[in-house]
């Protein structure tokens, strides 16, 4: 009977499934079986038909298609709404990062003076789709409800539904759709307030679109990306983007123009182009902020100091001096200019520029103290050095201090800033030690 029970406990063993096996077996298995995420992105292509039902108020069928921005898995939809019909129908996907994806129409290829839209669907399902005049680079230059498009209203008003793990914004337009546009992404989990501003985006680009025959176009995909800053690198940063170029003979889309000559692009050979994205390190803005540490933070400084402490090596000083002066504002003032051509004038860089201005206006007093200074035997000779002396300093007291408020405007990388602050706080102490050394001799 001992022996009837080994064997059936030695049987019940030797049939039991060891679970590591069974375990290894099943990781195997769901190694390949896709995940509902890459499905999802596979299902959402340009080889695959847009499927949205009635969660899009107009019918998204016949749209042409294209990656227009494949780093970001931007995809691009549009075509006329009818033929012969003036309304365009658009369709954003991009996937859902729990920020908001936007598309814009801008006139001259740059992202600030856009007119866009911006969508994003809250933790809670509900989507907002609204459009935006991007007046500048910060977000309260970017109004809410305001632009230049001609949005369809009522039931085929913007709108933005989630779909599995992407974004669908949804839009028509009426009239003919400018060519340059621009994309971007909101920074992952902000979205926007209940004012509707928009938080600074993430990455952006820019790009072209082709219109051919009354049809919409295909397209290559867009480039851009970095640190969004923006749109003045040649742009938000932006804006950052250079200027797109265009097939040639691109048409407008009107028919009339048919038989006047015009070269014709197919819709298969229609094209989207793009400029790198605010990550260029000499952005407009960036160009701006070299240009002013450079001759406001670098060389009208050292000036000062080759003036005041240089003076026993004469006539080296005053020409080193004068050297020094002359190229600092130079490039000081081509830093104003480039400043103005950012088109911003929103509350804080508008008193950036006021202040640039008055420095540029104190290093102008300085020349013109120049040409009218007395001898050094005459009595005003001392009132002349008071003048110069004092507007001097407070020009380079003006002109650093607007350096690092620019660079806080501008949201760049601290590292911006910490370097300037040593060099400047380097400078402070040889200066105080050439001082003291002055004054003891």
């Amino acid at each position: 009977m001992a022996r009837i029970t080994r064997a059936a406990r030695h049987l019940t063993h030797q049939c039991t499934p060891r679970p590591l096996p069974a375990l290894v077996a099943l990781c195997l298995v769901s190694s390949y079986l896709p995940s509902p995420v890459s499905s999802q992105s596979a299902a959402d292509s340009c080889s695959n038909g847009l499927s949205l039902g009635s969660l899009v108020p107009f019918n998204t069928t016949g749209l042409a298609c294209f990656q227009a921005w494949p780093s970001q898995d931007f995809i691009l939809r549009f075509g006329k709404a009818a033929l012969g019909s003036n309304l365009w129908s658009f369709v954003l996907s991009a996937p859902d990062n729990g920020g908001y994806i936007s598309v814009g129409f801008s006139p001259t290829g740059r992202m600030v003076g856009s007119s866009a839209v911006a969508g994003w669907v809250t933790a809670a399902g509900a989507g907002s789709a609204r459009q935006y005049y991007l007046g500048g680079t910060s977000s309260r230059s970017c109004p809410p409800d305001q632009g230049k498009l001609a949005l369809a209203r009522g039931a085929a008003a913007p709108t933005i539904v989630s779909k599995g793990s992407r974004l669908y914004l949804a839009f028509q337009l009426a009239g003919q759709p400018l060519t340059d546009v621009v994309y971007a992404v909101g920074p992952s989990g902000s979205l926007p307030g209940s004012n509707g501003l928009l938080p600074q985006h993430q990455d952006m680009a820019s790009g072209t679109i082709s219109l051919s025959g009354g049809s919409s176009g295909g397209g290559s995909p867009a480039t851009g990306g970095g640190d969004g800053d923006g749109d003045d690198d040649g742009e938000e940063g932006g804006e950052g983007k250079g200027k797109k170029s265009k097939r040639a003979g691109e048409d407008s889309g009107d028919d009339d123009d048919e038989g006047k000559g015009e070269r014709r692009t197919s819709p298969a050979s229609a094209s989207s182009s793009g400029a790198s994205g605010g990550g260029a390190f000499l952005s407009a803005k960036r160009r701006h902020g070299v240009l002013a540490v450079v001759g406001w933070g670098v060389l009208v400084p050292a000036g000062v100091a080759l003036a005041r402490f240089f003076k026993r090596l004469d006539p080296f000083w005053f020409y080193a001096h004068v050297a020094a002066q002359g190229l600092g504002s130079v490039v000081g003032v081509l830093a104003v200019v480039a400043g103005f051509r950012l088109d911003d004038d929103e509350g804080p860089v508008a008193a950036h520029k006021a202040i640039g201005v008055v420095v540029v206006v104190g290093a102008a007093l300085q020349a013109m103290a120049l040409l009218a200074r007395p001898a050094k035997e005459t009595k005003a000779r001392r009132y002349w050095n008071w003048y110069h002396h004092n507007v001097g300093r407070a020009a380079v007291a003006l002109g650093v201090a607007n350096i690092f408020y620019g660079l806080s405007l501008a949201s760049e990388r601290q590292e911006w800033s910490y370097v300037y602050g040593v060099f400047v706080g380097i400078f402070a102490v040889v200066f105080l030690v050439l001082e003291e050394w002055r004054r003891r001799h």
